[in-house]
């Protein structure tokens, strides 16, 4: 949404209020106490309270969204959502106060609501072939061989810095076996929609166990699509046949059509267009805004952020109007 169609559809503080009240009410007020719809009026003063005179109370049309309680101007938070919208790296809370005018600690917890609201709860299982994979979130590395004059030519490039050819080479710890903060993920490539979701295995430091990944697979694929992954141990659980089905004599007997490459070989692009280059350029987009404009993310708040890229991506090729008033309809939690 450009600047010129924001100050069109939005031109003044009215103008906002009357927008959401149509998204969430469909033009119609319905009153939260006694469910009428017939004597609810807005009170002329104060444009944001509404009173019902079949009941007789006020109440206020943001209750229960990402608005209530907030003394900022609705047409400021809308301008914030549109900066968030158009930004595919996101933007900072320093960043959001030098545009919108208000202190740093508003312009965090807005944009920590409008986050919020990216969050899809009702998510649609993917019904085609999907991709998967895991990242870590952390800090960058705190040994690279760059700095600390390792001789490269030890490092087999296409294994990674955390295989060296020789023990003599320190691991600098850039995935498993760190303390980073492991993120699973899956796109599924015809649609391009994508989920992801913050993994806390038992410990710091831990990998991923089977048993979690696939939990999260049969959540939100469904049963018999192909799935791709790399060659780690912990997606062989997908190749385990499903005891009710062996059972059964049902063929195939495993959940999923399970396709592997095997990115510990060098092989990043498999026969028959089996890889996970999807799924790992979502990860690349995400890291850019990671280290670009955020810089860094608590557990407490990762999944918002990992929300937030997923709703960017996932509502990429709607017109920039849908998108907006998506968001405003997700937010009434």
């Amino acid at each position: 949404m450009t600047i010129k169609e924001f100050n069109s559809k939005f031109p003044t503080e009215e103008a906002a209020i009357n927008h959401f009240i149509k998204i969430r009410y469909g033009g119609i007020i319905t009153c939260p106490h006694c469910k009428s719809k017939n004597k609810v009026y807005r009170y002329r003063q104060v444009r944001k309270l509404c009173h019902c005179k079949s009941c007789n109370n006020s109440f206020s049309p943001f209750k229960g969204t990402i608005f209530e309680k907030t003394t900022t101007d609705l047409r400021l938070w809308f301008f914030a959502i549109r900066l968030f919208l158009n930004d595919r790296k996101g933007i900072s809370s320093l960043q959001l106060q030098r545009e919108i005018g208000v202190m740093q600690k508003t312009a965090w917890r807005m944009l920590h609501k409008i986050r919020q609201a990216m969050e899809d709860g009702d998510l649609k299982p993917f019904e085609s072939l999907v991709e998967c994979d895991e990242t870590y979130v952390g800090g960058k590395p705190k040994r690279h061989p760059l700095k600390k004059g390792i001789d490269l030519s030890l490092i087999d490039s296409s294994e990674g810095y955390s295989l060296p050819k020789s023990p003599d080479v320190p691991s600098v710890g850039m995935g498993r076996g760190t303390k980073k903060i492991p993120v699973f993920g899956i796109k599924e490539r015809e649609s391009g929609r994508v989920y992801a979701q913050i993994m806390l295995p038992d410990g710091l430091g831990k990998k991923l166990t089977g048993k979690q990944l696939l939990a999260i697979i049969e959540k939100r694929c469904v049963e018999g699509i192909t799935v791709i992954t790399d060659d780690f141990s912990g997606y062989k659980i997908l190749d385990k046949p499903d005891l009710l089905k062996l059972l059964d004599g049902l063929e195939p007997a495993t959940r999923f059509d399970h396709k592997t490459v095997c990115h510990s070989s060098g092989v990043y692009v498999a026969p028959g267009g089996v890889h996970t280059n999807g799924i790992e350029s979502f990860w690349a987009l995400f890291k850019r805004g990671y280290h670009g404009t955020y810089h860094s993310m608590s557990v407490k708040y990762m999944q918002r952020y990992i929300d937030e890229f997923c709703f960017r991506q996932n509502t990429r090729k709607l017109p920039s109007f849908d998108v907006f008033d998506l968001l405003l309809k997700r937010s009434i939690l």
